[in-house]
């Protein structure tokens, strides 16, 4: 779903803000309020200066929502003392490259998230501004969205991959993908389950959630919950979709469901809708988000910006040169710098507690950190999980410890990264961005249990896309930056959108030259720039086992990293018919890397949420995956701006959980006023 309006005005706010530029042209005070709870202020006060009660602040975790939040802090509080607390004894959390040495060179392997969608009308705008904040701009490596794995995504069933329904290079290939639709088992039930959709009643008004796999099957048919969706649900959160929360996960697609009296057209065509452009729907966070965004940028225009917007725009997804370690290892560089700024690692937090008196928080550890004095400070910002909380909680009555224990459920993955000196591994039909398996597939083609497998040799940057994409982003950057320089610096909104379009036009002549030219540009470019994350030629794959499946076992019980890789081996083998032994091949067991949001999730949110605004008033605030009902790189980065924002302008009646218990905050466009 695309959301963006032109030149918006929140009916509401105190600030005026530009909305994010699509090809919509709606104006957000067209834009009607449609929220059946109204229990969060949509338009906080905001400060001219910093808030002075914020001298002195904990972050509790340092993977990347907490040094993001530490980074944000030191922009807009620069006098603050910040202190980050981190259990292991590095920095970055789940985000982790290697770099490994093979024959012929170098390979990257990613044993955490690899890929960032670029996601400009929503949360990835917070990541662009971190990027051009970290200078790491120019180490982007852009999948362009008419690359094989952007345009091909297989699902596992029952014993072979099917290509699914997307963007098609051509007319041979759209009718190929149609004939699969009544061709392919895994589409069976499909089309009569899309079209009697609009006919299936809606929820009770008395249901507060269901689970995922539960509403899909009630709106849609079992076959496209259990033989689409769950390889979909497996590839994210690495969970059993009768266990995760459709309220949280499909968030707007249950409030169409509850929203009278347009639900009777059902969930479907009101999604056809709004991709069509004729109304559109935004949660109140990203309203309150853009408003907060203009409110910061300057208006004026800046090349690096849009150049980086535009190589995005043209990507499915983006990674970096060393990998995606290479944003937590910046932050880290980054902070070391700043006096102001402690990153102790191997302290363990047991818990928060709060002096109502006094006014301060202390942080208590296992075992006092070397060289830390002071633990008492004016905030502290938790990223850890539910157990922190619940101790820091234990003096409330037993709903809130419940809902803390209840949502500390977390799947474990294991990781198998494998390196084949074989550039031409996966054959030509295959080539994308590899296959997810769904929960009904036959235990005798999956019993290694495996949620789905990635060709990562696709999304490294050594691809001719890849590399003709970075040549036309350094060509747009210098040709903003001489347009800006010829206008002496100053653009209005229109001759912005003049300049990206002379400069897309330019950029595309650039790269449509005749290949003789471009084969020079090219090696000109790669011979100061370098090429993608790998230096050697050959074919990388990534298998991802276990998550939900694995719930429950005793780690005695799970396999050894060598059994993985076999397991692993044995999987490719069945599946694709490789019977090559890799050169290189690693695995290692993330755990409890992904929390579970099950059924029940926001109620559970919004009981913590009333504890922390009851018992610590504000002082005490969480981020990160734990409590955003989403586990990607861009949603971590946009609540520690949020965060931020908060400490900031002394929004003390915001503990973090404001927006997941005001999930049902939307505004609908009117297109006939538009």
């Amino acid at each position: 779903m695309s959301l963006g309006v032109h030149n918006a005005v929140y009916r509401h706010a105190v600030i005026r803000p530009r909305w994010p530029r699509s090809r919509h042209s709606h104006s957000l005070r067209h834009f009607t309020p449609t929220s059946r709870s109204r229990s969060i202020d949509p338009d906080p006060p905001i400060r001219e200066t910093p808030n002075p009660n914020a001298r002195n602040i904990a972050i509790l975790g340092g993977g990347v929502t907490g040094l993001t939040t530490a980074w944000n802090l030191t922009k807009r509080i620069p006098d603050a003392k910040i202190t980050i607390y981190e259990r292991n004894d590095g920095l970055g959390g789940w985000v982790n490259s290697e770099q490994v040495e093979v024959k012929d060179g170098e390979v990257l392997f990613e044993w955490g998230p690899r890929t960032l969608r670029p996601a400009l009308t929503g949360s990835g705008r917070a990541t662009v501004d971190l990027l051009l904040d970290l200078g790491l701009s120019q180490q982007v490596i852009a999948i362009s969205k008419r690359s094989p794995a952007a345009l091909n995504r297989f699902i596992y069933y029952p014993d072979h991959l099917v290509l699914m329904p997307g963007p098609v290079p051509g007319i041979w290939d759209g009718i190929q993908r149609l004939w699969s639709l009544w061709s392919e088992p895994i589409h069976e039930g499909v089309v009569s389950g899309l079209l009697g959709e609009t006919f299936v009643s809606p929820r009770s008004s008395i249901l507060e959630d269901e689970s995922v796999g539960r509403f899909l099957t009630r709106r849609f048919g079992k076959n496209i919950a259990d033989n689409i969706a769950s390889a979909f649900f497996h590839g994210i959160y690495a969970g059993d979709l009768y266990q995760l929360s459709a309220r949280t996960l499909l968030s707007s697609a249950w409030y169409l469901e509850g929203d009278e009296p347009r639900n009777e057209l059902g969930v479907l065509v009101q999604m056809v809708l709004q991709g069509l452009g004729r109304e559109m729907l935004i949660p109140g966070r990203m309203a309150r988000y853009f408003m907060m965004e203009q409110h910061e940028q300057s208006g004026e225009f800046e090349p690096k910006r849009e150049a980086l917007k535009s190589l995005l725009r043209r990507s499915s997804v983006y990674t970096f040169k060393r990998g995606l370690g290479e944003l937590t290892t910046s932050l880290e560089s980054a902070l070391a710098q700043n006096p102001n700024v402690k990153m102790l690692t191997s302290s363990h937090v047991k818990r928060v507690q709060f002096n109502r008196d006094e006014k301060y928080l202390q942080v208590e550890c296992s075992r006092q950190p070397q060289g830390l004095v002071d633990t008492k400070y004016d905030y502290v910002v938790s990223t850890l999980g539910p157990n922190t909380i619940r101790d820091s909680l234990k003096e409330t009555d037993g709903s809130v410890s419940s809902a803390c224990t209840d949502s500390k459920s977390a799947v474990s993955v294991m990781v198998v990264n494998l390196y084949y000196s074989n550039p031409s591994l996966i054959p030509p039909s295959h080539a994308g961005f590899g296959y997810l398996i769904p929960r009904s597939v036959p235990y005798e083609q999956n019993p290694e249990r495996a949620l789905g497998v990635i060709f990562s040799s696709e999304t490294s940057g050594n691809s001719r896309e890849a590399r003709e994409e970075k040549l036309r982003y350094m060509i747009e950057s210098l040709e903003l930056e001489q347009a800006q320089q010829n206008n002496g610096g100053d653009s209005t909104g229109a001759e912005t959108k003049t300049k990206r379009s002379n400069v897309d036009n330019k950029t595309d002549n650039s790269v449509e030259k005749p290949r003789s030219h471009v084969e020079q540009l090219l090696k000109d470019f790669e011979q100061e720039h370098g090429q993608g994350q790998d230096t050697a030629p050959g074919t990388k794959i990534t298998v991802m086992m276990g998550g939900h499946w694995w719930s429950g076992w005793k780690p005695d019980e799970l396999p050894g990293e060598g059994e993985a890789v076999e397991m692993a081996q044995s999987l490719l083998k069945r599946h694709l018919g490789i019977n090559e032994v890799p050169e290189v091949a690693k695995a290692r067991l993330n755990r409890d890397c992904i929390p579970q949001y099950t059924v029940g999730y926001h109620g559970r949110m919004k009981t913590i949420h009333e504890a922390l605004a009851r018992d610590f008033q504000g002082r005490l605030k969480v981020a990160g995956p734990w409590w955003q009902g989403a586990v990607g790189v861009n949603d971590c980065v946009q609540k520690a701006r949020e965060i931020a924002w908060s400490i900031e302008h002394q929004w003390d009646d915001k503990t973090g959980l404001e927006d997941v218990v005001n999930d049902q905050d939307y505004h609908r466009s009117d297109p006939a006023a538009a």
